[in-house]
């Protein structure tokens, strides 16, 4: 008899108790699995407890890539040397007999996957708007599946089981295509299952109706907007699995699905309303029809901008050029395709000296190859480099929020730099659970001083931050990034050399380029602004241009920041309304920046206080983030109005040279796009810019009513605790 092992993986506190009802509905099986392991996907409190609360069972973390992909390819490895790997979802409960089931069809020999029904587990009831043949929106088995034991093209993720064999031919689930954390996408077991047919042409996956799993759906996934997201999400996931697979017969389950189950089910629907008097039927048929439309929206836009041929991570190096040169190895640990190049930092100890991209095909990049590409470099003099006559006291504060992980990594490199801060303050930003508080009380108790903000909003946080602060100089940085070593020395040197310093802004570069949307947020920019030292003041270093001081973005990002604290203060801080958090989506460093600039500060772009930030890995977080950025811009040119209304006259003068920097023909802005960088993107950001102006209005009204005093309390005061 085979053997056979299950994987579940999971991510996410909030399903804790959803995931032990997944491990025992496993354990109670009556066919008990040879092994069972349990992959925790990056949240190593969830990876602790779990081993804790579970000794009997496997728990493991995921080891790759970062996402549900990454996750079950370490779960397949783990589960080696088992014949069968099988897969639940961590919301899932299997039925006693579901295992039995699926290994009772690997008796066939031509038999290389088995899945089964997906029931779902509505918080209430099934919404009346919702048709059952969109029930794979919230991942459970739909009208149109089979009712009986047939073959499928696949499986469904919660409920699907495969020889190990497939895995040892084809290798894993491709990554970038499965769910990392709350994005919707999808259609990663499509993929693998196209792979697998080509392999073994003669072989079949079965879809087994009696081998059934119980889905929770969380009320969030009952509402419109996570129905046309996930809708929208299908239809990129589709688009990429064309992509990377081909087309042809392979999507002739979606032809069928949209000629016949669809139509089938908006007369349905129809008729309901006549024959059963049902007012929901109409709804449920209308939304047959707006399901079918986001999925195609979302499948064409996907399809015309994307870039032919498939995407080829890009490997980060840092190279001291002072040092011999090693050779960069371009196979990926844990993922199937290789690096299709490099993303290199050559550099003098902390100087920048270039940024340096090179295509290769590998599998090596020899060292000559990469000097043919930096010798021109290797001769620069190091004339950017600082010095600090004086040492004043330096504090760090970082803002953050249910991201433990990253705060961990954040903070280890901020403990390992060439200059110690003096003082670091964790503002916890209206956290979902006590996460921060315990990585922080656990790992870092007498090093950090832990703050609680209960109130989002990162402008909030940061001037919370502040209100502890005992440093005339102040570093602000993210949960999300990971600090060079010279970081600290380097943004605090030039308000050392020079009091007339107000603000200091660092070079930030892409930690990771994993995904094609991580590619696309650097190819558009980044958040990187040169290697070149820049200072920039209302006299002697203004630039000559009608858009001086309001294009605040040339002058850095609130990820890599720093203030003298006194000014500050002077300026009026953080401006609470605006920044992630609240209605204005962001915008408070530009703000600040702005604040600096026009009261008549020196601030400074220091190319050597370097930080890594891990930018977006999948395409609907960088959607949010397009609209967001642009909210932000939009929300911080209205405070800057509603804060001196003169202003508006020199905005409107400087209109037709803003419009000529976003979207002329001469707007570097748009040179710099790459050629498959999607086009709703550019509108989302445009959108969001006029999104903004209400956005920042709401938000300041929202803001004096969370500062107005109840009780004779003031609302501005945080509510500290220190670890």
């Amino acid at each position: 008899m085979s053997s056979i092992a299950v994987v579940i993986c999971a991510y996410c506190d909030e399903r804790r108790l959803q995931l032990g009802d997944a491990i025992n509905s496993v354990l109670k099986q009556t066919r008990r699995p040879d092994r069972l392991v349990v992959v925790i996907d990056h949240n190593d409190d969830l990876l602790r407890d779990m081993r804790t609360f579970y000794p009997g069972v496997e728990v493991i973390a995921n080891d790759g890539a970062k996402g549900l992909s990454g996750a079950r390819n370490t779960g397949v490895r783990a589960a080696a040397p088992c014949d069968i790997v099988a897969f639940l979802d961590d919301d899932a409960v299997a039925e006693a007999d579901w295992l039995q089931r699926l290994a009772l069809h690997y008796g066939d020999p031509n038999i290389i996957g088995v899945g089964g029904k997906v029931l779902p587990l509505w918080p209430d009831q099934r919404p009346r708007w919702f048709p059952e043949e969109f029930q794979w929106v919230v991942g459970c088995s739909y009208k149109g599946l089979p009712n009986r034991l047939s073959p499928v093209r696949n499986p469904i993720g919660c409920n699907m089981s495969f020889r190990r064999t497939v895995f040892d031919a084809v290798g894993g689930f491709r990554e970038g295509l499965g769910r990392s954390g709350q994005d919707a996408a999808g259609c990663e077991e499509t993929e693998l299952c196209i792979r697998a047919r080509r392999h073994f042409p003669a072989a079949v996956i079965l879809y087994d109706p009696l081998a059934v799993v119980h889905h929770h759906v969380t009320r969030e996934r009952t509402r419109w907007a996570y129905f046309r997201r996930r809708c929208q999400a299908e239809g990129r996931s589709k688009s990429a699995v064309v992509e990377t697979a081909g087309a042809g017969e392979k999507l002739g389950a979606e032809r069928a699905y949209v000629t016949r189950t669809l139509p089938a089910g908006v007369i349905r629907g129809l008729m309901d309303m006549v024959t059963r008097l049902d007012p929901s039927g109409p709804m449920r048929a209308f939304t047959i029809i707006a399901g079918l439309m986001f999925t195609t929206a979302a499948y064409l836009a996907a399809k015309f901008s994307r870039h032919v041929g498939p995407f080829r991570p890009i490997k980060i190096v840092d190279i001291d050029h002072t040092k011999p040169l090693p050779p960069i190895d371009l196979t990926r640990p844990g993922g199937d395709v290789p690096y299709g190049g490099v993303f290199c930092l050559i550099r003098s100890g902390a100087q920048p000296l270039a940024l340096v991209e090179l295509q290769h095909s590998g599998p090596v990049i020899a060292p000559a190859d990469l000097l043919a590409e930096i010798g021109s470099v290797r001769s620069l003099p190091s004339d950017n480099s600082y010095r600090a006559p004086t040492r004043e006291r330096v504090a760090v504060v970082i803002a953050t929020r249910d991201r433990a992980e990253s705060l961990d990594r954040c903070l280890a490199s901020l403990f390992d730099q060439t200059r110690a801060p003096d003082e670091v303050h964790v503002v916890d930003n209206a956290p979902a659970s006590s996460a921060t508080l315990d990585l922080i009380s656990t790992q870092y108790r007498g090093r950090v001083h832990y703050v609680l903000e209960p109130t989002p909003g990162l402008g909030r946080a940061h001037n919370t931050g502040l209100r502890y602060v005992s440093s005339d100089i102040v570093l602000f940085t993210d949960d999300d990034v990971v600090l060079d070593r010279h970081w600290v020395e380097a943004m605090a040197a030039p308000m050392e050399e020079d009091k007339a310093v107000g603000c200091v802004t660092g070079l930030i570069l892409p930690a990771e380029l994993e995904t094609r949307a991580q590619v696309w947020t650097e190819r558009h920019g980044g958040f990187g602004k040169g290697l070149q030292r820049r200072v920039y003041d209302l006299e002697a270093n203004r630039p000559k241009s009608m858009l001086f001081p309001f294009t605040a973005g040339q002058f850095g990002s609130g990820a890599n920041m720093a203030f003298r604290a006194s000014v500050l203060r002077r300026v009026g801080c953080f401006d609470a309304a605006l920044g992630a958090g609240t209605l204005a989506r962001g915008g408070d460093d530009l703000a600040a920046f702005f604040a600096i600039v026009s009261g008549g500060f020196r601030l400074v772009y220091q190319p050597q206080g370097i930080i890594w930030h891990y930018h977006r890995r999948g395409e609907d977080g960088m959607r949010r983030q397009a609209f967001c950025y642009g909210m932000g811009l939009g929300a911080y040119l209205t405070k800057i109005v509603v804060d001196e209304p003169r202003r508006a006259i020199r905005l409107a003068a400087a209109f037709p040279a803003g419009i000529l920097h976003m979207a002329g023909p001469t707007s570097q802005k748009t040179a710099r796009l790459p050629s498959d960088y999607p086009l709703r993107l550019v509108w989302m950001e445009r959108l969001g810019i006029l999104a903004g102006v209400p956005g920042y209005l709401r938000s300041l009204a929202k803001r004096r009513r969370d500062d107005r005093p109840r009780n004779g309390i003031d609302a501005r005061r945080p509510a500290e605790r220190e670890v």
